[in-house]
């Protein structure tokens, strides 16, 4: 807490006071009219939480946690802090993103108070016991889901040991962020004639784009492709994160088809049928309109996982939008699918001065057995339901 006014430096005098004295009330009261009256600094926000976890006021803790990190996403004192309150709550899958995030933090940004030396290492302890527990629970999972790992093949169960940890993968250009199935070809691009469906949806490439101009004459809701997920840390997508220039309108989203979007769009969800689209837990398929504006690039990054490929019909292309994966660069052409695996690093760019727009989707890579879809299916819907029978609301 810094100086200002004389009426302010009166309120923070009274809170310090409050806090040496153990009156967690008095030190909160004296808070909040200190921010009412625009000191809303990080440590005075820190004080808020202490006093009202003092206080046994969760909401009024986490309200101040979420006001602290909204200014400061690695505070490394807020992160623990709200880790904590997800632990006591009972969220342990919340809990160890903030720990791991606290961790991260702390080992970046120089020294450390030296009473937040304990509170690290406990943290530290807490994810390995998370990642303990959940290495547990996924293997009774995969077995109740009727993909017992020793039945779903050697790519899957070198998978898993990759997945926890348990061996280095050797991910050579292939280097998705979640997850990495070995014996995968190491291909960018696959070509339209290696799939039979495509001449189909192709052919209708000029119903899709008029649903499509009308979403856009209608205003329809592009939101930003890149969003921050409610009560998690802050994730930072190359400054793209909320980003509007490229923005997304879903037809399914997080694995189910998003009805009202849907209904506008007949044509193309008719298209679809035929797509053999991925089905993991809670993550897939997704089916959007991808837009990028004006002037937009798509910094360098890696997909989710390598078991997909990523499709893109072109709608609206202008002249020299192009779309690199690994060391090779295409340019969509209306109508004519690009296929690609997008855990090869990829970017892509719009340097016209109009929109473009495409359809994007997911599929299985044509190389996986059925048990291994399967096996992925259950395994992301297993991820996707663990913690949640157990987390309180907030």
């Amino acid at each position: 807490m810094g100086s200002g006014s004389e009426a302010e430096d009166g309120l923070e005098a009274k809170a310090a006071a409050a806090i040496r004295s153990g009156d967690a009330a008095g030190a909160r009261a004296a808070l909040d009219a200190l921010i009412a009256a625009g000191r809303a600094d990080p440590s005075t926000r820190l004080a808020l939480a202490r006093a009202c976890r003092a206080m046994g006021d969760e909401p009024g803790e986490a309200a101040a946690l979420d006001a602290l990190l909204a200014t400061e996403p690695r505070h490394v004192e807020g992160l623990l802090m709200r880790a904590q309150a997800h632990d006591r709550r009972g969220d342990q899958r919340a809990a160890t993103t903030f720990y791991q995030a606290a961790l991260a933090a702390a080992r970046t940004s120089g020294p450390v108070p030296p009473y937040l030396a304990e509170p690290l290492r406990l943290a530290a302890g807490r994810v390995q016991d998370a990642g303990n527990a959940y290495q547990r629970y996924l293997a009774d999972a995969l077995v109740a889901r009727g993909a017992d790992p020793e039945r779903s093949g050697p790519r899957f169960r070198e998978a898993l040991d990759i997945l926890f940890g348990r061996r280095p993968a050797s991910l050579q250009r292939q280097r998705p962020s979640v997850f990495y199935l070995p014996g995968l070809p190491q291909k960018a691009y696959y070509e339209r004639s290696d799939f039979a469906w495509s001449a189909r949806l192709e052919a209708e490439t000029e119903a899709i784009k008029a649903e499509l101009v009308a979403l856009i004459n209608d205003g329809a809701d592009f939101r930003p492709y890149v969003e921050q997920e409610k009560g998690r840390p802050f994730r930072d997508f190359h400054g793209m994160t909320g980003d509007p220039r490229w923005s997304a309108f879903y037809l399914w989203r997080d694995g189910a088809i998003v009805e009202e979007n849907a209904a506008r769009c007949p044509r193309t969800v008719a298209a679809l049928e035929s797509v053999p689209m991925t089905r993991m837990g809670a993550r897939t398929p997704s089916v959007l309109f991808s837009l990028l504006r004006p002037g937009t690039r798509i910094p360098p990054h890696h997909g989710m996982l390598n078991t997909r490929l990523i499709c893109h019909l072109p709608l609206v292309v202008p002249a020299g939008c192009w779309l690199r994966v690994g060391g090779e660069t295409r340019h969509w052409e209306e109508g004519q699918l690009l296929v690609f695996d997008d855990s090869i690093e990829h970017e892509a760019f719009n340097p016209s001065g109009d929109l473009r727009v495409i359809l994007l989707f997911d599929i299985w890579r044509p190389e996986l057995s059925e048990p291994e879809r399967r096996a992925m299916d259950a395994l992301f819907g297993a991820i996707d339901a663990y913690g949640k029978e157990r987390a309180k609301p907030a």
